[in-house]
Order: C-alpha cells, then structure tokens, then sequence
C-alpha cells in the first residue's frame, strides 16, 4: 500500500520554524545539485573508458554496426522512458512499458551479438570493459534523472517554506511599523500641547522605516533650507548665455535644535543615537519648518552656550534625497559573439567621439577636448548652430 504524501503545513507555524525549515530544505536541494554534479562525472569517466576500447573493438568485421544499433535501441529506450514518465493516462503508461520492454529485448539480442563478434576477434577484455562501462552509463542516466526529480519536489518544498517566511516577516514588518508611528503620532501630540520654553516643540525627526518609535522632538532656531540647482549654459555670439535645462544639485536643511530632558547625561544618550542614525545612513522623516518624507543626517555636531542641565543645543543640517534602488546585472558565462569572432593583429581606431546633450556646442566641446571648431566642423556634417542632440560628434 502507497504511503500518503505528507503535506507541508506552514500555516500558524512560526518564523523561526519556518526559517530553520528553509534554511535545512535549501540544504537539501544543494546536496541534490552536488549528487547530480557527481553522477555527471562518473558518466564522463564511463564515457572515456568507451573511448579507449572504440577503436579496437571497431576493428572487428562486423561489430561497427551492430554497435551502431545498440545505439540506436539505447536512445529509443530513453524516449519512451521519457514519454512515460510524462504520460497521465495508465493506458499510455503500459503502452509505453510494452514498448520499453520489447526494444530491451531487442537491445540485448544485439549486445549478445557484439560479444560473440568481439569474442571471435580475441576483443574479450575489452567488451569486459566495455559492458561494465554502458551499464554504468544506463544506471547512472537513471539515477540523474531520479535526482532532478527530487531536486524538483525539494525546491518547491523549499520555496513553500521561504515564500511563508517571507510573507510572516514582511506581515510583522507592517505591523511594527503601524505600532510605531501611532505611538510616534502619539508623541508628537503630547508634545504639541506641552507649555514653556524648556519644554517647547517645533520639529520632529524620526526614521522613515519605521523600525522603532524613538521620535526627536526639538526646539528649533534660525532654520535655513536651501535648494541648489544646476544650469548649465551655453554661449552665444553677442548675446546672453543660452539655457536648455536645469536639474537639482542639492536641497539642504540646517539650524539650530533644541533638546529638553531631565539631564545632560539623558540628553547626551540621545545625541549619541542621533550621530549612530548618521553614520549609519538612516533615512529619516522631518516635520517642522520643513517637511520631508525622505532625508539624511549629513552634519550632527552639540554645543552649549549656556549650562542648562536639561536643554542640548545640537546644529543640524540634513540632506533631501531619496533612497537608491540598485539592479546589478548577471554576469553571462556566454561569449558575447564580438569577442568570439575577434580577428588576429590590432586594428585599434583612433577616433574619439562624445555624445551630444541638450544645450552643447562645438564651441564647448572645443573648448573641453582641446582642439578647433574649424576642425569640429570639417569631422562632422552637422553645422555649428544646430546640432541634434543624442548624435555622436568626432573631436579626433
């Protein structure tokens, strides 16, 4: 009687269960990819003892084609092999084993017949050989496709358990998220109906993920929020400088930020978490004076002007930006057909060429590349008034 397939239940399970859970199926599946990478090499081994005995073996008058047909038997099993183990229908499934089972008998006729050959040619060493090598082969091919089959079953065992990870530790995500920016919004209220200058509250600075509820509440002094932008222009021949675009460069916040607490020793604690938040590249939200979802602690330094035992003076300036999302390519174990097809001796060109930006001109690439625009104008077909943009100019 069939034992009934066990069900993988990550329902209700918990994360570390299910971590360790994946962590020992991915284990698993490795070990099937090294058994797999093993049998391929004893398969090439078999293959080379084949090679070795081939040629002597072929000597003998008429072996070469009955070895050719105990070829062509040995790929038709493989066929209908394959087809079976596809099939759905028991019907096709006994179809495919009487098929299986006559090309066997078929292949062994054959086999008999190259050891009797062989035989006669005084080649019963090396059909030895020879035998134990394809039986090898044949047991080995079976045993790879065995173990892709559970490699198959055991990867999705693993991607059951990994996806239910994941999904468990971004659910928790979220809800520790919610969780702090209540008690983060929470906070800020109280602080808002907080009285006295000691106590003040202007801005909030707290991490734009989420990940704890730790809020900074400050008084802020002399705020400056500066946005630089880049515009590069071009000249023009008795007139003003042209401008075709412009993009940001930086966008700044800076001043002066209040700590209150119940100590310096308490409010010294903070500081230290809030340089930890900046050297450690924290995104952080800030609202006050102004109102930023995406920011960074470029500058955190404290002084005291005054000893207040229960106020900080900590100057600040924070930098607008927004997190980058890096994809880095695959590397391909493919040759690329350039390098594949590169032909003996150098034939390195010297022409340099720059792609053209809105708002460039030869006068500006001249000037760059060191060179004329005479020179520009005699390499290129377009003419220095008016050249399209994404077009490659020659400046050598």
């Amino acid at each position: 009687m069939a034992t009934k397939k066990k069900a993988i239940v990550t329902k209700g399970k918990s994360t570390a269960y299910l971590k360790k859970h994946a962590a020992s199926a991915k284990a698993v599946v490795k070990t099937d990819a090294q058994k797999i990478t093993k049998a391929k090499g004893v398969i090439d081994t078999a293959k080379k003892q084949l090679e070795k005995v081939s040629d002597q073996l072929n000597t003998a008058n008429g072996y070469r084609d009955q070895s050719a047909a105990y070829q062509a038997l040995t790929k038709q099993i493989e066929t209908a092999q394959a087809k079976m183990k596809t099939t759905k229908t028991k019907k096709e499934r006994d179809k495919y084993a009487k098929q299986i089972k006559s090309l066997t008998t078929q292949r062994a006729a054959v086999a008999a017949t190259m050891r009797k050959i062989a035989n006669s040619a005084g080649y019963a060493k090396a059909m030895s050989t020879k035998t134990r090598a394809d039986a090898i082969i044949s047991n080995t091919k079976q045993a790879i496709s065995d173990l892709k089959d559970k490699k198959v079953k055991d990867t999705k065992k693993y991607t059951t358990y990994k996806t239910a990870y994941n999904n468990k530790v971004a659910a928790a995500k979220k809800a520790l998220q919610r969780k702090n920016s209540t008690k983060i919004q929470t906070k800020i209220k109280v602080a808002k109906k907080s009285k006295g200058l000691k106590r003040g509250f202007s801005t909030a600075i707290y991490r734009a993920d989420l990940k704890t509820s730790r809020v900074f509440l400050f008084g802020e002094a002399s705020p400056n929020e500066t946005d630089e932008q880049d515009l590069p222009t071009h000249p023009v021949d008795k007139s003003d400088p042209r401008i075709n675009y412009g993009s940001r460069n930086s966008k700044q916040l800076s001043g002066t930020y209040y700590l209150h607490g119940s100590s310096f020793s308490k409010l010294d604690a903070q500081f230290v978490i809030l340089q930890g938040w900046a050297r450690k590249n924290v995104e952080v939200v800030v609202r006050g004076f102004s109102k930023w979802n995406h920011a960074y602690l470029a500058s955190v330094s404290k002084t005291m002007d005054e000893p207040y035992k229960d106020t900080l003076a900590i100057q600040l300036t924070l930098q607008y930006a927004e997190k980058a999302h890096i994809k880095y390519a695959k590397k391909s174990k493919k040759k690329s057909k350039a390098s594949a097809s590169k032909k003996k001796g150098s034939s390195k060109s010297t022409k340099k060429y720059v792609t053209v930006k809105a708002g460039m001109t030869y006068w500006g690439i001249a000037q760059k590349y060191n060179v004329s625009v005479s020179s520009l104008e005699k390499m290129n077909k377009w003419p220095a008034r008016v050249i399209p943009v994404g077009v490659k100019v020659r400046y050598v």
